[in-house]
């Protein structure tokens, strides 16, 4: 069996399920003074302390019907620069293995789930070849960009970056979700 071409697949299945269980956990044990699930525009956010991640939209969760609060933290999208650049930047930087420069601009929740290392590590062995990143799609406060990345032997994958507007105008990375392609 050629572990090279699981192991892509091994560790992003072992992410989705910690993922799943983390929301249904968190969903599951979270008490009515401590959960934003009741209040207006929270979304099922995570409640923001200094070590906590920033919200993000759980396996469970839809993506907001209004712009995000600013005043959470969030890996923002610089002002002016394009979604697909954004991305295009992103991808970039792994090629060169700019590993600091990647793991920042991931959305909050995956940085707070790693570091730099263990981004590095992964990345590393998905053995990235080329990669297109296809123009934005934008509807109202959502924005989404579909990139092709070719794995070499791994095959051909795709991420979907989400990008939500906050209150202020300026694009926040909302969710990047990676699968693998036909």
């Amino acid at each position: 069996m050629d572990y090279k071409k699981i192991l892509p697949i091994v560790i992003i299945g072992a992410c989705a399920l910690i993922l799943v269980v983390y929301a249904a956990l968190f969903l599951t044990k979270s008490s009515p003074e401590n959960s934003y699930a009741n209040q207006p525009g929270a979304y099922n956010q995570i409640p923001q302390q200094s070590n906590q991640a920033a919200p993000q939209p759980s396996a469970v969760s839809q993506l907001p019907d209004k712009p995000v609060s600013s005043s959470e933290p969030a890996t923002l999208v610089p002002k002016d620069m394009a979604l697909d650049k954004y991305c295009e930047k992103y991808y970039v930087a792994w090629i060169n293995k700019d590993w600091q420069t990647a793991f920042d601009m991931q959305p909050i929740s995956k940085k707070s789930q790693s570091d730099v290392n263990k981004f590095a590590q992964e990345r590393e062995s998905y053995g990235m070849q080329s990669y297109k990143v296809n123009p934005p799609e934008i509807k109202g406060h959502i924005g989404t960009v579909k990139v092709t990345m070719d794995l070499g032997q791994n095959g051909t994958w795709f991420t979907n970056w989400t990008f939500i507007k906050n209150d202020k105008g300026q694009w926040v990375v909302w969710d990047s979700k990676t699968g693998m392609g036909n």
